[in-house]
């Protein structure tokens, strides 16, 4: 009845698995990034009004397109959103402002069932199938297969990132530079930082000292270039995109082309655009 978390097996196989962002939990964009190649959906609940009936609607879209579904959960001290995703069917969750191994800690106890935590049980939920007989066997799977990733996007986890790396229940870390690059007084300058730059590379030799996969790679521009140079960094794991930025790229590109379409025309004229929302455009 359970199967092995697909995101394990692809590290372990040297397979680069790829996820998007997605901050609408609009369940026909999920569908789209099943039809079109990725590997899972990264559902946000930490930035984004999203409810727990929602983020369960979200994962069963995810389950139907063939998704992994990871959650970031609103805070790491949230034992009841811990929860609730896992019950929904989350099979990993992103954890947001990590700063020690701790804090790790305490969401693992809210994570995994004893002898592992302290997760209480209830049959009565999608992730066990509704089903108080095959409960244990549930348990179980999500012991082994629920997959904590912690977000090192806080100086403290930069500094404690060999104690964070080092934990048994860490196979995957995310290196958040756009948070890290603020908290470092670097705005959004995010990697273009010296200082977020000398992170990066701590996180990444850290991590790989540990055999830690590293998700990243150019998540707002995503190009070929830029995922070959990720994978020279040592990135394990893509993350790119966010679903709304994509869908304002999209639209500053189409009123780019129509603007410049219309420009030198005799009989035409279009409005100027609004200020790019990416930096450098």
């Amino acid at each position: 009845m359970y199967e092995r978390n697909r995101l394990i097996t692809m590290i372990e196989n040297q397979q680069v698995p790829l996820g998007m962002q997605c901050f609408t939990g609009n369940h026909a964009l999920i569908e789209v990034l099943g039809n079109t190649g990725f590997d899972f959906v990264m559902l946000d609940s930490e930035h984004c009004g999203i409810n727990p009936r929602a983020i369960e609607d979200a994962v069963r879209a995810a389950d139907g397109a063939g998704l992994v579904p990871m959650v970031r959960i609103p805070e790491l001290h949230d034992e009841t959103a811990i929860r609730r995703s896992l019950e929904a069917g989350a099979q990993a969750l992103m954890i947001p402002m990590v700063k020690s191994a701790a804090d790790v800690l305490t969401v693992a106890d809210a994570a995994f069932f004893p002898p592992l935590g302290s997760r209480g049980i209830c049959p009565a939920v999608r992730a066990a199938g509704y089903s108080f007989r095959t409960f244990p066997e549930y348990a179980e799977w999500n012991n082994a297969n629920a997959l904590l990733v912690p977000l090192i996007e806080h100086p403290d986890a930069v500094e404690n990132i060999d104690e964070i790396c080092a934990l048994e229940q860490v196979s995957i870390i995310v290196f958040g530079q756009g948070d890290l690059a603020f908290a470092m007084g670097e705005g959004n300058q995010m990697l273009k930082s010296p200082k977020v730059q000398e992170a990066y590379r701590r996180v990444l030799d850290s991590a790989a000292r540990h055999g830690v996969a590293v998700m990243g790679g150019p998540v707002l521009e995503p190009t070929a270039e830029g995922c070959s140079k990720a994978l020279e960094d040592g990135i394990k794991v893509f993350c790119l995109g966010l679903d709304i930025m994509a869908f304002r790229s999209f639209c500053e590109d189409t009123v780019e082309a129509a603007n410049k379409a219309v420009t030198g025309t005799s009989n035409y004229s279009r409005p100027a655009a609004p200020d790019s929302g990416f930096p450098g455009r």
